[in-house]
Parts: C-alpha cells; sequence; structure tokens
C-alpha cells in the first residue's frame, strides 16, 4: 500500500479503537450485537472460512490475514500491481510468491490471484517470519514499514472486536452451495419483495440442499406450491418452493457394523519452512483510474472469465419407468431408477462415480428412505424437481433464507448466493489440476464438506473409532466440527481413540445438563498415540498437549467446551471436572432447536430487525472478482501423489 496512507490508516484505527471500545461496554449490558459492528462490516462472508482454515493451518490469528487482505488490496477488489511490483491477492512480490505460494485448492497451479492460494501463502510466510513469537515483526518482514505494522495490528484489532456470534452466522450461511445442481439465472424478487428470489432453470433442473442438515417441512401451500425447508448445524432454513415434484426417497448409508481401523505407524510431523530473507510485498498499490465495473488491467487475460456463469452438470436422465417406487417396479428396476434420479451428486457425472469416489460405498450399501420431516440429508442432496411455471414460459423455483434465533425473518437471499458463487470460483472443493493426487493439506480438509470429511475420518489410520460410532459417522448424524477436529488432532500428529459419539452416550451428563452427544456434537477421546488419558493429565502430559493443540482452532471450529482434569488461563472453554479423568470431553455449542409443542427456536445472537440490517448491509459490499481460470502470474505445481500424512 502507499506509505502516504500511515496517517490516515493511524488516525482511523484510533478511532475505530475508541468506538470498538464503546460498542463492547454496551454489549456487556446486552444480549445483542451493538449495530456498530453491522454498519461497519466490510469483509466478503465467502472469505472468513479461507481466513480461519489458513490461520488454523499456520497458527495466524484469522484476523490478522483479514487485516492484511484489507489493508493491500480492500479484500481483492484492488488488484493492480504496486509500484514495485507486488501483485495478486496478498500483493506479493515475485521473487517472494516463487518462494511462499501455496496451491492452497488443490489445482495444480499456485496462483497469486486465487483468494486461497494468496491467503494460505501469507498465513506460511507469517509463520515462517515467526509470528507465534513476535507478531510485530513478522508483519514488518511481510512488509517493510512501520505505519504497515500499526495499520494491519490495528485493523486486526478491530475485526478481533466483531462478536464471534456474528462472525459464526456469517460463515455458517457463507459456506452453501448453489441451491440448482444445473446451469441457472438467479437474481429476480417475487412481487418486489426481498424475501426471497425466483431461480430460472431448464425443466427437470434438480433442486439440492445447500448445506448439510435436517428435513424440517415438506408439502404444499398456496404460497409456495410444492415446497421442502432444510435447516442446516448454524439453525439457518432453507426453503424451496414452486417445486414440479418433490424426491420421493433418498438414499441413505446402511446400519452395518464394521470392524474399527487398524492404527497406523506414528506419523511424522513435516520440517518447519526456513525464516524469510526478503519482504513479502512493498510498493504503493494505488487505485484504478479505469471507469468503475471495468477490470484492473494487471487481471489478465482471465478477467472476463471470472464474470462468464459456472458451468453446471445437466440434470441426469431419468429411466422410462412409469412408477419405479411400486413393489414389482423395484424389483425390476425401479430401485435403480429412483438411486438414480434421487442420489446426490456432487460434481459427479452418475451415481457410481458419487457412491464410490465421495463416499467409498457401494449401491448395495445404501437403503432408500423417504424424504420427510426429521431425515438427515447431506449438502449436494437432490431435494425435488423444477418444472414449468403455470404460464408455461419458463422453469422456476423459489428459495428463500429464514437465519437462525427465534422470529428471525426472511431475508433477501441475493448476497448469500453471491457469495456461494464466489466461495465455488475459488475451486477450493473441486481439485482438478495436476495436483489433484497430492493429500490434501490441513487446511483443505478444514474447508471440506461433513461428507467429504465423515469418509475421510472412516479410512483415516490415524483416527481410531469404535464400531457404534463409526456408524454415527458413516449415517451422517455428527456434526462436521467434530469430524474436522479429529482430522485436525491426526493431521497435527496427535492420533486420537473415540469412546463417545452420539451412539452409547446419554441424552444427560453426569451433572444432569443435556449433553451435545444426541446431537453430534461432541466427541470422547481416551487416548492419544495409543497414550490413555488416565493417568497422563497434567502439565507437558500428553492431555495436556493435546488440549493446548485443540486451543488453537478458530472461529466456528473453536470448541465451546473441552472438559478434562485441567483449566487454561485465558480459556474460558476449558473445565475440570473430576469424572473426565480418563478421557477429554470436546463439544460444540448447541445450535438453535425447535422448544416446546410451538416449535419456537431459541434466542438468536441477533434481533430479527438487525437481521435485516446485515444483510442489507451485505448487499451493499461491493463483492471482488473471483477467477475462474488461472491467471499468466500462476505457478505450476509438479504433480505428486498422496503423502503418508497431511499435516500444518
Amino acid at each position: 500500500m502507499a506509505s502516504q496512507a500511515s496517517e490516515a490508516a493511524a488516525a482511523g484505527a484510533e478511532a475505530t479503537e475508541a468506538q470498538t471500545a464503546v460498542a463492547l461496554a454496551l454489549a456487556l449490558a446486552s444480549a445483542r450485537i451493538p449495530n456498530l459492528f453491522i454498519d461497519k462490516f466490510a469483509i466478503p462472508p465467502f472469505l472468513l472460512s479461507i481466513y480461519q482454515a489458513a490461520g488454523i493451518q499456520y497458527g495466524i490469528r484469522w484476523e490478522v490475514l483479514a487485516a492484511i487482505n484489507e489493508i493491500e488490496t480492500d479484500y481483492g477488489r484492488n488488484l493492480n500491481v504496486s509500484s514495485a511490483g507486488a501483485m495478486g491477492w496478498m500483493q506479493f512480490m515475485p521473487s517472494s510468491w516463487r518462494l511462499w505460494g501455496v496451491d492452497a485448492n488443490a489445482d495444480g497451479r499456485k496462483d497469486p490471484y486465487n483468494p486461497v492460494d494468496a491467503v494460505f501463502a501469507a498465513a506460511r510466510y507469517l509463520k515462517a517470519a515467526g509470528a507465534d513469537q513476535d507478531l510485530r515483526k513478522a508483519i514488518f518482514a511481510y512488509n517493510h514499514a512501520d505505519w504497515y505494522v500499526e495499520a494491519v495490528l490495528a485493523r486486526a484489532r478491530f475485526i478481533g472486536g466483531i462478536p464471534e456470534d456474528l462472525i459464526g452466522a456469517l460463515t455458517g450461511l457463507s459456506q452453501g452451495r448453489l441451491p440448482v445442481g444445473a446451469r441457472a439465472r438467479y437474481g429476480s424478487r417475487p412481487d418486489g419483495t426481498p424475501r426471497g428470489i425466483e431461480i430460472f432453470a431448464a425443466p427437470g433442473a434438480p433442486a439440492v440442499a445447500v448445506q448439510d442438515g435436517e428435513i424440517v417441512r415438506v408439502g404444499h401451500s398456496r404460497r409456495l406450491g410444492r415446497f421442502v425447508m432444510l435447516r442446516d448445524a448454524y439453525g439457518n432454513t432453507y426453503t424451496y418452493g414452486g417445486l414440479k415434484k418433490l424426491a420421493p426417497q433418498v438414499p441413505v448409508p446402511k446400519q452395518t457394523r464394521q470392524s474399527a481401523t487398524p492404527i497406523a505407524k506414528q506419523l511424522a510431523l513435516p520440517a518447519p519452512d526456513p525464516a524469510p530473507t526478503e519482504p513479502a510485498s512493498a510498493g504503493s498499490n494505488k487505485r484504478p483510474s479505469a471507469p468503475a465495473g471495468a477490470a484492473p488491467a494487471a487481471a489478465g487475460a482471465g478477467a472476463a472469465a471470472a464474470r462468464e456463469p459456472v458451468p453446471a452438470q445437466a440434470p441426469a436422465k431419468e429411466r422410462l419407468f412409469a412408477h419405479p417406487g411400486r413393489r414389482r417396479s423395484l424389483k425390476a428396476g425401479g430401485r435403480a431408477q429412483i438411486l438414480e434420479s434421487w442420489a446426490p451428486l456432487p460434481g459427479s457425472a452418475s451415481l457410481r462415480s458419487y457412491l464410490t469416489g465421495s463416499h467409498g460405498l457401494e449401491r448395495g450399501d445404501v437403503v432408500l428412505k423417504r424424504l420427510v420431516p426429521g431425515r438427515k440429508v447431506i449438502a449436494g442432496t437432490i431435494l425435488g424437481r423444477i418444472g414449468t411455471n403455470p404460464s408455461g414460459s419458463s422453469s422456476q423455483m423459489r428459495f428463500e433464507i429464514r437465519p437462525a434465533g427465534r422470529g428471525a425473518p426472511r431475508v433477501d437471499p441475493r448476497p448469500i448466493v453471491r457469495g456461494w458463487r464466489l466461495l465455488d470460483s475459488t475451486a477450493v472443493n473441486r481439485a482438478r489440476g495436476a495436483n489433484a493426487l497430492a493429500g490434501p493439506t490441513l487446511g483443505q480438509i478444514l474447508l471440506m464438506s461433513k461428507d467429504a470429511l465423515a469418509q475421510r475420518v472412516l479410512a483415516n489410520p490415524g483416527i481410531e473409532v469404535y464400531e457404534c460410532g463409526r456408524r454415527d459417522i458413516q449415517a451422517g448424524i455428527v456434526d462436521r466440527r467434530v469430524l474436522a477436529t479429529l482430522e485436525f488432532l491426526a493431521a497435527s500428529g496427535l492420533k486420537p481413540t473415540v469412546t463417545s459419539l452420539r451412539c452409547g452416550h446419554g441424552f444427560y451428563t453426569a451433572g444432569g445438563n443435556i449433553s451435545a452427544h444426541p446431537s453430534g456434537e461432541a466427541v470422547d477421546i481416551a487416548k492419544i498415540n495409543d497414550i490413555p488419558i488416565l493417568g497422563n493429565q497434567g502439565a507437558n502430559s500428553i492431555a495436556d498437549v493435546t488440549i493446548r493443540r485443540l486451543l488453537s482452532l478458530q472461529g466456528v471450529l473453536e470448541p465451546a467446551q473441552i472438559i478434562s482434569l485441567m483449566t487454561y488461563e485465558g480459556a474460558a472453554n476449558t473445565l475440570a471436572l473430576a469424572d473426565h479423568a480418563d478421557h477429554i470431553h470436546v463439544g460444540f455449542r448447541t445450535q438453535p432447536q425447535p422448544l416446546g409443542k410451538g416449535g419456537r427456536p431459541a434466542p438468536g445472537a441477533l434481533a430479527p430487525s438487525q437481521w435485516t440490517r446485515l444483510i442489507g448491509r451485505l448487499g451493499a459490499i461491493a463483492n471482488p472478482t473471483v477467477r475462474l481460470r488461472p491467471s499468466q502470474d500462476a505457478i505450476k505445481v509438479p504433480r505428486t501423489v498422496a503423502p503418508a500424512r497431511r499435516g500444518p
């Protein structure tokens, strides 16, 4: 950034800190999030999970990465090359990019103009520069300017002051996939209201689950026509209305017994990166003089491609079977037709590729279950099909979002859907290049869907799970955050032995409180690296090493409870209970669930009017351009095979 911005940045940082102090004082007297944080929010939400995953992998606070991204390129909105030649989302000098660039989305190239690659590279650089020992010194190494260090730290403090509930709500909403599994046009609002959008697609296009979640309503109404409602783990509800037909059944993994995975040999951590000898960024990144909306000249040939619609898979052709659900039809091929028609197909061309690739299952490993309230489904599950509207002019579906919390209103889905498209454009979940065979990094693992994480946990020789717990995971009833935590420990060289998930644990704890285990949001770990937790708690014990590693988790992956015989200063989520001498309990916050006969959700962190205010703010934020094709500055990564382990 330009050095002349130093005085303005410092003054703005002081004013912002003063406002934050006042807002935090007010927050102590109120359970609601102060409007200041909503009105000042400037981060495109799709970046939140990327910052958090990179921060966890390299041990850097995600707020620091966000602050650098804002100061360097205004969250990717200004991608001009600096006066010193720095480029891309995090403004790396070409020589520094060659040394510290990362292929974080596993597409075979490390591209400074891809936000995932750039953010992970910045985190890698800061770690190598000693950020865990002296953050100020590491930021100075990134850009040799005192004003820059002060500006980054001031902005990071403000971002760090944003209430966790607000960050968690936005992170949960931002991790969805597009609701139609085919080429579609989004954005029109029926009746001029901001509480839903019409999505136009070809007749028969599949409406798919945007998140892992539970079906809460299925039916027909005058306003919505045929509809289905899905509630995700964060408490957000998604409504698909105007459907031509609903999925009669969905495939669910069979509840079969499986032997525990044998424990592999000890995993070795990779050698740390050497300390950098040159800055990552330098020079002035001036605003473009081109008209608003024009692509920056430095963007290269891929800029135009970023505005092209994302090509999507066409609906699979259904077999000609009049009534596949009838008894005789099922035996004569109807069951296969239903599976082919209604199975979730995220990025796959057929049911076979989906089952064997994403799930590791065969056709005989799944059973068909009716799509009814209470049914758990994974992201990508086909919930219905879009049909021609009554006028016969087009095919469309109404899509609505109601955030978590009692009284939360339906909100304008457009800012959220745009974020899903941007996240999809980063290719973080769909490696396609020469490096696709390489084992994923820890950060990539943390960005995976629940379904992908479940398959990794079940196949990971570094994670031992009791048989009943394995069925919990395979059935999709274990929270994504629990699965990510197990993979996180295994990738850190701490092989967990799981003794309790949902199966086998009571509804209440020993103290009489409602347990997080029945909802799939907790895990008990009895051994680490085959060393029992029993008798190995205290300073420098295996339990101590494990808990300190768990305390490095950030954002939505930060546990709400870590229970053992130990507590840690400054870590309010650590508790010491006498009945936890033989295991470590890791639990996550139970999301709002229906209460009582009225099915009223628990109160949310935001008041109903604040949700409208927040979505309005997100709609006013200018989204950056995310390329669909590599830039001319991308560096090809040599083809590699999957390593024995995946670590930070």
